[in-house]
């Protein structure tokens, strides 16, 4: 949670910063127990800038760890909502339906 509690810090991350992020996220994802990705999740979901590697190893979870995350993070680009979409099934789909707004583009996507 520390690398997290960090990172949520930045107003503007470098692209360093983001880089360094991504590395660090998914091994300490893995060590992590369920609780406190839950918490990584939640924080992450809030922050506007969120490396798309991260965003994409986060909406592949089960649906039980990234619904809050793909149903709220403001830094999920579309390109990255599509693919989880496509690649994770209904559960996952049924989430980003949930966004506040959705592009024309994500929306066309799930539809077809």
């Amino acid at each position: 949670m520390a690398t997290v509690t960090s990172f949520e810090s930045l107003k503007q991350p470098t692209r360093t910063e983001l880089q360094q992020f991504a590395e660090l996220f998914t091994p300490f994802f893995h060590a992590s127990p369920e609780e406190t990705r839950r918490q990584a999740i939640a924080a992450l979901s809030q922050c506007e800038h969120v490396p798309q590697a991260v965003a994409l190893f986060i909406g592949s979870q089960p649906i039980s760890l990234a619904a809050p995350f793909l149903t709220s993070s403001p830094a999920i680009h579309d390109d990255t909502l599509i693919m989880i979409a496509r690649t994770q099934g209904g559960a996952h789909a049924r989430a980003i339906v949930r966004r506040e707004n959705l592009s024309p583009r994500v929306v066309d996507a799930l539809v077809g």
